[in-house]
């Protein structure tokens, strides 16, 4: 080979060294861009301490049952959530491909889901230590916060701000809508939420689920002076009252349903007590579903409000 030949061959040799070191280098950063951006986390305090939570999480596992509508209306992919969650007539269709873990506290059962971020109670306890074994735990109390508050909350630890937004928007105008209708079928008529167990009555506020949320705050109903004082200004959210007191209790519109566990309000829609009263001869009493209206995430939201201006319009 003469000069000139030996010349070209070693330029070319010396453009695809370069040219390999250069995509090998493209190769290093972009691995380590999104090996970067798997790993990125945000900080959240929980009941349990400081938990680093992935942000975008991938699979989840929902064990605080409560909770699992507002993972799903954040776009993310919950694989586990306990029973109550699949008798909930508001999530059908939404728990497709979501596995029923029961009502335990089975880590067992956790792990084989292989999930990248849990939730659960508090209430689990000890279960709590060997469910951090598996992923970063988040332990909840039941709620001091309202739902826009939870949700927001929820949206900062995952990294999912703008699917909050984006249905607090929507909820703003479905309520809007509902709100000048109900508000002129009912007017300034009392409406009562309640629940039995047996002869016992449970009387529901604006901060325990059950719709009440819905009927006080976003359509802005008015609760009976008792209940307001009883189950709004005071106490955890609702008051337990016995069979004799229910016309103390009782508002111009009820919602009314048996506790879950239960399944039948014989024990009360049977008495003269409960006939005699207003709502009953003027029959504005509303059956609700027990497990339906236990949940007050943004999905069963939905259908509650649905539910609740139906029957208060029709």
């Amino acid at each position: 080979m003469n000069i000139k030949g030996k010349t070209l061959a070693s330029a070319c040799f010396i453009l695809l060294l370069i040219a390999a070191l250069t995509a090998c280098g493209n190769q290093t950063e972009s691995k380590d861009s999104s090996q970067s951006k798997s790993e990125e986390t945000i900080t959240y305090k929980a009941e349990n301490g400081t938990v680093k939570v992935p942000k975008h999480p991938k699979r989840v596992v929902v064990m605080a049952d409560d909770y699992f509508g507002y993972f799903k209306t954040l776009g993310l992919n919950v694989v586990g959530a306990p029973d109550r969650v699949f008798k909930n007539p508001y999530f059908k269709g939404k728990t497709d491909g979501v596995t029923n873990i029961g009502e335990g506290n089975s880590a067992e059962k956790v792990i084989q889901l292989k999930p990248d971020l849990i939730v659960a109670w508090t209430t689990q306890g000890a279960d709590i230590e060997k469910l951090e074994k598996i992923a970063p735990t988040v332990a909840l109390k039941y709620d001091s916060l309202n739902n826009t508050e939870r949700l927001k909350d929820f949206a900062k630890m995952t990294g999912t701000e703008d699917q909050a937004e984006k249905w607090l928007a929507e909820w703003d105008k479905k309520v809007a809508a509902a709100k000048s209708k109900v508000q002129k079928a009912v007017g300034d008529k009392t409406v009562s939420i309640m629940q039995t167990n047996g002869k016992e009555i449970f009387v529901f506020g604006d901060q325990f689920g059950r719709g009440g949320s819905i009927v006080y705050q976003d359509l802005g109903l008015k609760a009976t002076k008792l209940t307001k004082e009883k189950a709004i200004d005071e106490g955890p959210g609702y008051t337990s009252i016995s069979l004799e007191k229910l016309p103390d209790f009782a508002g111009d519109y009820i919602f009314i349903g048996p506790w879950e566990s239960s399944g039948d309000d014989s024990a009360v829609l049977n008495t003269s007590i409960w006939k005699n009263l207003g709502a009953v001869k003027n029959q504005r009493v509303y059956k609700i579903d027990p497990v339906g209206f236990y949940f007050s995430d943004p999905i069963s939201l939905e259908g509650q409000l649905d539910f609740i201006t139906e029957s208060l319009t029709k």
